[in-house]
């Protein structure tokens, strides 16, 4: 298993034109590499969820060189319209059994 991150994207105030023309190459992306990034490997997309504001995509990277292009691909064609975050993300429930199971006994 590779890395897990978390990616927000919050809307930015952009026009209607501007948001379906770059949702437009989001889903071009999505149909043709299964990923918004546009990467052929080393990504593998999860989910995405949507909010009122924007939302949450949660991606696998295997490849730090994929998910530099991935990152890039977002910045070309996305960030004037989103403001874009990656937070890496860990297993807590996992890290944290050892302790409960001790308090349990």
């Amino acid at each position: 298993m590779g890395q897990l991150y978390l990616q927000r994207f919050e809307y930015l105030g952009s026009s209607k034109a501007e948001f379906d023309q770059a949702w437009g190459v989001a889903l071009a992306a999505f149909s043709r590499f299964g990923n918004w990034g546009g990467v052929e490997a080393g990504i593998r997309h999860l989910k995405t969820y949507g909010t009122a504001w924007g939302g949450y995509a949660l991606i696998e990277v295997d490849d730090p060189a994929a998910f530099a292009r991935y990152q890039a691909f977002h910045n070309e064609n996305y960030a004037h319209m989103a403001r874009i975050t990656f937070e890496p993300l860990f297993d807590l429930d996992a890290n944290l059994a050892p302790k409960v199971a001790a308090i349990r006994g």
